[in-house]
């Protein structure tokens, strides 16, 4: 966005507050009281609604007015409010988001949906979070569950599910105007507007626009590349044709550019060299909800929704994806003592993807390729689980799986079992043990994947003598996870709760890729390559051939075992109707094994911080003013894939919102983040792509109409 189209904004929406049109009432009190938010019905634990305490498990929901307070510009912002969930940002348009697990800008067991409709890549089975947005204002909830969900969701939902449920179109009448500008965006604008459809439902239409700046690159090398603008323009209906149907429709269009500081690999010369390069993604969807209730308080729900998007990624690919998404569901609480949940779910993925060289020089090699341009994959899948009420109101058991079948794969079974038990109305125990699987992904299947190490790479103590690609190909098959956990929340006084939980995690057949060393060559920069005396010659410390380098071919493989175990505790106290305190404290450790000592892993044991936690502070002294602290701490970072030897210091951050309502339906606010320290490192992208980039101080002022 423009100054001047910000500027336009602004003006419409400073005029818009003398339009004379019924203003909703705000709330000048924190948003929910303690008790009501323990008492959130949430869906995404066992795909039904059910009262967050009386989940089996470990469940966080950041609410919509928790988005608003935190002052969260984008989706891996807000996530951070959640205890567990790791963020960390790589550049001023890519995150690395994790749960429970190794993390990394391509982190591919965290599953996320919006919706209900999945969100990941199936080129490596992860999220682009830079394509990933909404109007947040729009954001009902976002239920955030750590640990396995495989049995209702499927595969990908291995160390963690992100659920981002928007609110109806009956929540979203009127006017809303949102924007801001800041010392890291050149401004962004938010607007809304909803209205009834006769007396058979509600619309709205909403679109978003931003511009943000480029983030300032490590080692002294100045400002980055990686500028980031964003459209999107979108509508939602949902409509009640009967007393038993509840219809929803919706859809969505965006167009985004993404900069990177891209370490692209380089023949001529040889080497790694940083260059800007530009990211074109445009994207599309269209969803379906139909749920019709039946007699005795069962219900039947069908869903599908159609995506389309195209992303040019310079140095990696351009893809074309098609994905056709087809669920219905079924719930059966006629059985005294059961509560059932049936359902059957189809997916068709179809791809195009070549090699993208837009706006590079000659001689780069790319970092993906791809034996097959065109693909096409589908999976059926089935599932059941009942909720058995061994004790009413005491003791619950949940037993259920979901199999899923994959082109040219066997069945997967992705059992669950539950328990819950209730002593008390304020106490709840609970474990649980199951099983999750992350499928390959394109990439893992028919890809080959070349990359430059880092200079400074450094294998049982020695350096490598000549610039090195690893040139990795093969084919995988599914990763696999038992977790075990064990949870305890309490409401320990009045207003004070305490949510914990333990997990122990086995994972097996993890990816892994194993040097060729007898395949190792030495190749010239023209193209030519031989494996007899050159070979030597290009390994010895002073090579008398120039211009060439080694390349290491590795075959992937699942060779890699391992296990990781947590604690996490979170906190909440309501002290007053103006005062709320939230804290969060979490432990993380985990050991991978390779088979032998040519295989090396994908996923890094130090790449999440082994603490982590934080402290908020929202006081609402009146009903014009609010004010919001939070200060976070992130451990440091070791080893993280290839950048052997390289960490990231531990750091503390601190965000500060303060807000002004001038009228109930105006309300001014500024705020600022990482205001404890100057420029640091957040993480390095494992892959070794993208320069190091510094994350800083930023101030943020925002204005929100809302009538």
């Amino acid at each position: 966005m423009k100054p001047y189209q910000l500027q336009i904004s602004l003006a419409l929406a400073l005029s818009l507050c003398h339009v004379s049109t019924p203003a909703q009432e705000a709330d000048p009190f924190l948003g929910l009281a303690l008790q009501e938010v323990l008492e959130l019905e949430i869906t995404s634990v066992s795909k039904k609604p059910q009262t967050l305490s009386r989940a089996a498990a470990a469940v966080f929901v950041i609410t919509g007015d928790d988005i608003r307070r935190s002052g969260a510009q984008n989706l891996p912002d807000a996530l951070r409010l959640a205890p567990g969930i790791q963020v960390a940002q790589v550049s001023a348009n890519a995150w690395a988001v994790s749960a429970r697990g190794p993390n990394g800008r391509f982190a591919n067991k965290l599953l996320v949906m919006i919706d209900g409709r999945v969100v990941y890549s199936p080129m490596f089975s992860g999220v682009t979070w830079a394509a990933q947005d909404t109007v947040l204002a729009d954001i009902e909830r976002i239920e955030v569950i750590r640990g396995p969900g495989a049995s209702l969701w499927g595969a990908n939902a291995v160390n963690g599910v992100v659920n981002i449920i928007t609110k109806s179109a009956a929540d979203t009448q009127g006017v809303l105007i949102d924007t801001s500008l800041g010392t890291a965006s050149k401004g962004q604008v938010s607007m809304r507007y909803g209205s009834e459809l006769g007396d058979s439902g509600f619309w709205r239409l909403y679109g978003k626009s931003f511009e943000n700046n480029a983030s300032t690159l490590a080692d002294g090398l100045g400002k980055g590349m990686d500028s980031w603008r964003q459209h999107r323009l979108g509508g939602r209906v949902d409509l009640n044709p009967t007393a038993r149907d509840a219809l929803t429709l919706q859809g969505e269009l965006q167009q985004g550019t993404y900069g990177e500081s891209a370490v692209l690999n380089s023949k001529q010369p040889l080497g790694s060299s940083l260059q800007g390069t530009q990211q074109a993604n445009t994207a599309g969807h269209l969803l379906a909800r139909w749920q019709h209730d039946l007699d005795h308080l069962n219900a039947w729900t069908f869903q599908t929704y159609v995506d389309r998007s195209y992303l040019d990624w310079p140095a990696h690919a351009a893809v074309q994806m098609n994905i056709l998404d087809l669920d219905t569901q079924y719930r059966h609480r006629s059985m005294d003592g059961h509560d059932l949940v049936v359902g059957a779910s189809f997916r068709q993925t179809k791809d195009t993807v070549q090699e993208s060289t837009t706006g590079l020089p000659a001689n780069i090699v790319p970092y993906e390729n791809f034996s097959l341009a065109n693909q096409r994959t589908r999976m059926w899948s089935v599932l059941a689980q009942d909720d058995i009420r061994l004790v009413p109101d005491k003791l619950t058991l949940t037993l259920g799986s979901k199999f899923e079948k994959y082109e040219n794969e066997t069945l997967k079974p992705l059992p669950n079992v539950r328990f819950m038990w209730t002593p008390k109305e304020s106490q709840t125990l609970w474990a649980s043990a199951s099983k999750a699987i992350r499928t390959p992904s394109r990439i893992d299947n028919n890809g080959t994947i070349s990359t430059l190490l880092p200079s400074d790479y450094v294998r049982n103590g020695q350096a490598m003598t000549r610039p090195t690609f690893i040139e990795l190909t093969g084919k995988t098959s599914s990763e696999q996870l038992w977790a075990y956990e064990v949870g305890w929340k309490q409401s320990l006084a009045p207003g004070l709760s305490l949510d914990t939980s333990v997990y122990y995690n086995d994972y097996t057949q993890l990816k892994s890729g194993s040097f060729d060393l007898s395949s190792m060559r030495c190749q010239a920069t023209n193209g030519a390559s031989t494996i007899s005396s050159p070979l030597y010659e290009c390994m010895t410390p002073v090579p008398s051939t120039p211009n060439q380098y080694l390349v290491v071919p590795t075959n992937l493989a699942n060779d890699f075992n391992g296990h990781s175990q947590g604690i996490e505790a979170w906190l909440d106290w309501q002290a007053s109707r103006q005062q709320r305190f939230q804290a969060s404290l979490t432990r993380f450790g985990m050991k991978l094994k390779p088979k032998t000592e040519t295989t090396v892993g994908f996923e890094s044991p130090t790449s999440s911080p082994k603490w982590s936690g934080s402290l908020r502070w929202s006081y609402t002294p009146n009903k014009r003013t609010e004010t919001d602290v939070v200060v976070r701490h992130v451990g440091s970072l070791q080893n993280i894939i290839f950048v052997i030897g390289q960490s990231v210091p531990s750091y503390n951050a601190l965000d500060i919102r303060w807000a002004w309502n001038s009228s109930p339906e105006v309300q001014w606010s500024v705020t600022g983040r990482n205001l404890l320290m100057s420029r640091h490192l957040e993480f390095i992208s494992e892959a070794s792509d993208v320069a190091r980039t510094l994350i800083g101080p930023s101030v943020q002022l925002g204005l929100r109409i809302q009538y």
